[in-house]
């Protein structure tokens, strides 16, 4: 049974206008390394910055932003401010699946994650494969890559990311279960600036706007009965192999 953790501040940047900005780094390895801090980011929405936050994401040398949502998602709700503070954007949807909320009610509704996640998995190997291309190049580092909440599609590339990298799988569903401390302070946020949008996030079954570990659990569990891991998997969608393991020598320490 999986608890929840709070969001320990070394690990959580404090921004005004993002609720998930996490840094990747501080985990240990089957190999004995810890993954660097300072070098991987994962957040929620960043289109909403403030200068304060601008001034802290350019104090971490922040190179690469890389948006994982769909262009339309993109207009509708405003992208990382690079007329603000200049930073290799790209935007590269990772799925281009709209999500079926009806999954997520009735008896079928503890099966939505896993359905969801596996989808992505399978249907959206070339958007995965995108993410880690850019990713994996030399220079593209230190790096930030978010969706709209920082849960879904930014959480299954952060898992993808700890695990090849040899990060313990308690780990790596527990970094997975901190959005759930960074989904309610973000509703709190709504509820003062955009109550519509909040009202709208609470009518949602609470399934999809949950974090629970046993379901990133099972996503790896998954990943290890079809492809051997996730560095399987990557390499069955065409990552480099070599390139993976110039990362993890940049990653490790």
């Amino acid at each position: 049974m999986y608890e929840t953790p709070m969001i320990p501040i070394r690990r959580r940047v404090e921004l005004e206008g993002a609720f998930n900005f996490r840094d990747l780094g501080g985990y240990d390895t089957s190999s004995g390394k810890t993954v660097r801090v300072g070098m991987l980011f994962r957040s929620d929405n960043l289109s909403g910055l403030s200068d304060g936050d601008l001034e802290t994401i350019e104090g971490l040398g922040i190179r690469t932003v890389i948006d994982l949502r769909t262009p339309r998602e993109a207009e509708v709700r405003g992208t990382f401010p690079v007329d603000r503070l200049k930073v290799d954007y790209v935007q590269s949807s990772l799925i281009d699946i709209s999500a079926d909320h009806s999954l997520a009610k009735g008896d079928r509704a503890h099966e939505y994650i896993f359905f969801r996640y596996t989808q992505m998995l399978i249907e959206g190997a070339r958007g995965i494969k995108a993410v880690f291309d850019l990713l994996l190049s030399p220079h593209s580092l230190p790096a930030v890559f978010h969706c709209a909440v920082g849960k879904d599609r930014t959480g299954l590339i952060a898992a993808l990311i700890l695990d090849s990298l040899g990060v313990g799988r308690d780990s790596i569903v527990q970094d997975y279960a901190l959005t759930s401390e960074s989904v309610a302070a973000m509703i709190s946020w709504l509820e003062v600036v955009a109550p519509e949008i909040a009202a709208q996030i609470k009518e949602l079954p609470q399934v999809v706007m949950s974090a629970e570990a046993p379901n990133m659990s099972r996503v790896l569990e998954w990943l290890d009965q079809h492809h051997g891991g996730s560095s399987g998997y990557l390499a069955s969608i065409g990552v480099n192999l070599a390139d993976l393991d110039d990362f993890r020598e940049r990653l490790l320490q």
